[in-house]
């Protein structure tokens, strides 16, 4: 399901001008117009940054989330980009604030476009994945987070990941590892 077809969606469900409160039209694409003052709103996808982080056995750590959404599901650690935050800055936050631990970043491993569910409204957002290592702290689930655990890549296969595209990165690299 698309934004434009999904009736949770923004673009179905904000209905008047944050400038005047005038009625939205939805003139296309993620473009909404006020009819009474013509003030364009675009519905754009909300970056989050998630990390990829491995143990010495090149298991991958993934955290069970505490609450719903997708509660009990398995899935990076990572957020929503504050707004004057970098990605890499907000990445690092989310593993201070999940597993009480600092990371650094080694690189980049790709991005998808989602959806998360919250309130009624499917936000549209746009997750981008680092692979990280662990420089001070032990992991200790904290926050949103339930529970951490570490699997191989056959163990993947098993688990309730809700995102196809967090999945497909999570093989393609441990398959081939950079």
């Amino acid at each position: 399901m698309t934004q434009a077809t999904n009736p949770q969606s923004p673009l179905k469900l904000y209905k008047f001008c944050p400038k005047c409160g005038g009625d939205f039209t939805h003139r296309g694409g993620n473009h909404l117009q006020c009819e009474a003052c013509e003030y364009s709103y675009f519905v754009n996808q909300a970056p989050t940054a998630g990390l990829v982080i491995f143990d010495e056995a090149r298991r991958v750590m993934l955290a069970k989330r505490k609450f719903a959404p997708y509660k009990g599901t398995w899935q990076s650690v990572g957020g929503f980009v504050g707004l004057d935050e970098s990605l890499e800055a907000a990445a690092m936050r989310e593993a201070k604030e999940e597993l009480g631990v600092t990371v650094r970043i080694e690189n980049f491993l790709g991005s998808f476009p989602e959806v998360y569910e919250f309130g009624g409204v499917a936000v549209p957002f746009l997750a981008i994945y680092f692979a990280a290592r662990i420089v001070d702290g032990t992991p200790r689930p904290s926050d949103d987070v339930a529970a951490i655990g570490y699997f191989t890549r056959e163990e993947l296969t098993e688990l309730d990941i809700p995102y196809p595209g967090l999945r497909k990165i999570l093989m393609d690299y441990m398959k081939h590892p950079q």
